[in-house]
C-alpha cells in the first residue's frame, strides 16, 4: 500500500541514461573542472572575486552543450548585461555607502536587487537570456572593484564558451 522510505528517496536517483553513457558524465564533470581552474587564474589575474555565476554557467554549457541555454549569444549577451548592470548599481552603491546615513544598508540591498532585476530585463527584452547573468549583476552591485571583476568575469565566461566550441561534437547533454 504505501512505498518503502527507501523507494521513495532513491527511485530517481541516478539518471536514467547514467549507465548507457557513464563515460560522458565524468569526462564532462572533469571538463567542468579543468575549464573552472582556467577561469580562476583569470580572476587570478586581475585580482577580481570568484563570482559563482560561472559556475552554474560551466553547468549549462558542458551539461546541456546542445540547448538554446548553451549558446554563445546568449552566455556572452547574458554576462555583458549582467555586467553593465552590476557595474552601474555597484557605483550607485559605492557613493550611497559613502554618504554614510542611517538605513543606507536597507537602501543598498535594494540597489542589489534592482542590479539583478535591470540586468534580468534587459536579458529577457532581448532575447539575450541566461540567469547566471543575473547573479552576476548581484553579486557585481556590491563589490568595490566591480569594474575588474566584471572584466574578469566576461573573459572568463568567452574563455568557457571558446572550449565548449571546440569540445562540442564529443558533448552530449546530459539531462
Amino acid at each position: 500500500m504505501f512505498p518503502a522510505l527507501t523507494d521513495i528517496l532513491f527511485s530517481n536517483f541516478l539518471n536514467g541514461n547514467f549507465h548507457k553513457n557513464r563515460k560522458n558524465y565524468i569526462i564532462q564533470s572533469l571538463i567542468i573542472a579543468f575549464c573552472l581552474s582556467l577561469v580562476l587564474l583569470v580572476y587570478r589575474f586581475f585580482g577580481g572575486i570568484v563570482v559563482a555565476s560561472l559556475g552554474a554557467s560551466s553547468f549549462i554549457l558542458f551539461i546541456t552543450p546542445h540547448t538554446n541555454a548553451s549558446k554563445t549569444r546568449n552566455l556572452t549577451g547574458g554576462y555583458v548585461f549582467g555586467s553593465v548592470s552590476g557595474i552601474v548599481f555597484g557605483l550607485l552603491h559605492t557613493e550611497i555607502a559613502a554618504l554614510g546615513f542611517a538605513g543606507a544598508e536597507y537602501v543598498l540591498i535594494l540597489i542589489c536587487a534592482a542590479a539583478a532585476a535591470a540586468a534580468t530585463f534587459l536579458m529577457i527584452s532581448t532575447n539575450l537570456v541566461h540567469p547566471p547573468a543575473a547573479a552576476l549583476a548581484l553579486g557585481l552591485s556590491s563589490d568595490p572593484d566591480c569594474v575588474r571583476t566584471a572584466a574578469a568575469a566576461v573573459i572568463g565566461v568567452i574563455l568557457l564558451c571558446l572550449i565548449r566550441k571546440i569540445l562540442k561534437k564529443h558533448l552530449k547533454n546530459l539531462i
